[in-house]
Order: C-alpha cells, then structure tokens, then sequence
C-alpha cells in the first residue's frame, strides 16, 4: 500500500480536505499478529463474529442452509446458543455485547430500510428501540459496559443520524460536530464514551470519526486507492478497528491507534477478497470476517496471552505522525488522550 495519510481538518465553516502536498509520510514495517479462527455455527454457510467484549465473549449471525440469518453468542471454542429476534422479522444480526451479556442489534423485516434496532438483556428478554413509539430503521452496535449503545436511524425526513441508547431505550440523538453531513453513523463507544463510526460529508465522501464531547478527529485511510473509510468500534485505550474501501468496492480491515497514529493491516490471509474490521475489547483484541464467510479474532500481544489456537501473521503496521482537529466553530487545539477523558459512566 503507497506510504501516505491524510487527516482532514475541521474548520470554522466547513471542511477543508488536504492537497497531496500536505500528506504525511511514513514507513511500513513488520507486525506480527496472532488470528485465532473463529468455528463455525454448527451447520452454517457462513459465521460473522461481530462482536468481542472483554471476557473474550462473542456475538455475530450465521446463515443457515436456506440463507436465513440468525443471532448467536457464545465461547471462542465455539459452545454458542443462538436467538431471533422473531416478530414478522427475516432476519437477526448480533451487532455488539457488553461484558454483562448485553446484545445490541437489527433485525431485518418488511417495511423497514435497514432492520428493527433491538437490545437484548443478559435473561434473554428482548427489548426494542424506539422513538415515539415507533421502532427504529437502521443499526444498533456499539456498547460499553455501562450498557451505553450507539446506532443510526433514518428519521421522519429520510436523514440517517446518529443516537444514543441506554440499557434498550432511546435517550438523545447524537451531535456529530461536522457541518453539512448527509449521514452520520455511530458504531462505537468506549466506557469513557468516546464515540467511533462514520459520516458522509456533502461532496457524497465517507470518512470515519472519532469524537470526545465536542472535539472530533476525522479519519482517512492512508492508500490512494481508499474511497471509503468507515470506523466500527473504539476501546478505551483509543485503539478502533475498520474498514476503507478500494475502488471496485472491497472492504479491507485495519485497527487504528488513536494515541500513536499508527494503522495496523488485518488480513488472516485465508484467500478472501475483502475483510471487515469490527469490534475490539480492552485487551485489544479484535473480531473479523472474511469474504469466505469466515471470522476470526485478532490478537496483538505475545502468544502466551491469545486465545488458543492460533496461527502467526505477519503484517504491516503503519504509523503516521500526531495531528491536530477543530470542533466547530472553535479555535485550533489538540485533542486529549483517549485514556485522560475524565467522563465515566452511562449517560445522564
């Protein structure tokens, strides 16, 4: 991949995207990671980890023979009990766990653009999101362990933004500070509530972001060829797994340091085409799938420490120097350690 990055600034009115002149250079080097593959749903075609919470716990779907889409969650040695999420749905994807159990999720059905937004309590009880008493369209993920959650829903306008959710109900919209998006989406939020995801600018771009209150970085993957960034998760530590796109449309998966600028390339090399970034826990352990229908975690530390069994990988790790962002409307500042936000808890 071309040795090069750009992070777009925030200005005052609005954004202002880097010349070629302005992008940073940098080194690929050697990274080895550990893949550990994650079984397959007994009789599936395909499974899809999306979720990994800090007990190495997962969540994802498999698809059945038929092509049917169902909830699952489980042990890394595959002891899964699987859910839907039932109703006149067609289809149920586990999207994102909190260590207490918690599921969050979306459930396709007819008369919906995306699916129904659910949250799935630690006793099985499913609850669903709402809004005015009318259920969400769009997509529940990210959960911290305060069962804090972030999603997207297109409102009555046909506008895709973001909102938070608190233990399966609606609480407030997100406020993506960026001026004139078209879409904004939430995947992620840490326990500080640092909040991940993507937005599309009014040129029709998507970027990923990575906003603390008021303060949002945005995000661009370093390669030429990268059309489309998209950030689906954050830990505390500031470490948030995704994806970019290549210009005939295939995914590629990555984790992104937001303390040290560095970009890791995920790739279990199994022959797919593309891979998809996640989900990410404390330990930094990272869920992915694969065009072949397979999963796998992630696991960046000495194998002594990985989830058993696994295999060596060695990767690029990519590092680009600090940059600076602007809130909207405000004067040029540097944004805080991730792991230096004093904000705990659910939202209040």
């Amino acid at each position: 991949m071309p040795g090069w990055y750009a992070v777009h600034l925030m200005r005052s009115e609005t954004l202002f995207f880097a010349t070629s002149a302005a992008l940073l250079t940098f080194a690929a080097v050697p990274h080895a990671g550990i893949y550990i593959p994650v079984p397959p749903v007994p009789g599936s075609i395909a499974t899809t980890a999306f979720a990994i919470d800090d007990r190495n716990m997962i969540a994802g779907s498999y698809r059945d023979a038929a092509g049917t889409e169902h909830g699952f969650f489980g042990t890394l040695d595959g002891d899964y009990a699987s859910f839907d999420y039932g109703h006149n749905s067609t289809g149920t994807q586990a999207r994102g766990r909190a260590v207490d159990g918690s599921i969050t999720g979306v459930a396709a059905a007819d008369g919906f653009a995306v699916g129904i937004e659910f949250f799935r309590k630690p006793n099985g009880k499913l609850l669903t999101f709402t809004q005015h008493r009318r259920p969400l369209d769009g997509i529940a993920q990210g959960i911290n362990g305060f069962d804090t959650s972030v999603g997207d829903y297109s409102n009555t306008d046909g506008i895709i933004g973001g909102y938070y959710g608190v233990a399966g109900s609606y609480h407030n919209d997100f406020n993506l500070q960026v001026r004139g998006w078209l879409q904004n989406s939430p995947r992620g939020i840490s326990e500080d509530n640092t909040v991940s995801g993507f937005f599309i600018d009014r040129r029709g771009a998507q970027h990923g972001f990575v906003q603390q209150d008021k303060f949002v970085q945005v995000v661009d993957y370093p390669d030429a060829n990268a059309v489309a960034t998209a950030l689906e998760d954050i830990n505390r530590a500031g470490q948030a797994p995704g994806q970019w796109n290549d210009t005939a449309g295939n995914p590629h998966a990555f984790v992104l340091d937001m303390n040290t600028g560095t970009f890791t390339v995920l790739d279990p090399g199994d022959g797919s085409t593309f891979q998809q970034a996640w989900s990410i826990n404390g330990h930094g352990l990272v869920s992915l799938s694969t065009s072949k229908g397979a999963s796998f975690i992630f696991c960046p530390v000495a194998p002594k420490k990985c989830p058993q069994p696994g295999f060596e990988r060695t990767d690029r790790h990519l590092h680009v120097a600090p940059d600076r962002l602007q809130p909207a409307g405000n004067s040029m500042r540097t944004l805080p350690p991730i792991r230096g936000i004093s904000k705990h808890g659910a939202l209040q």
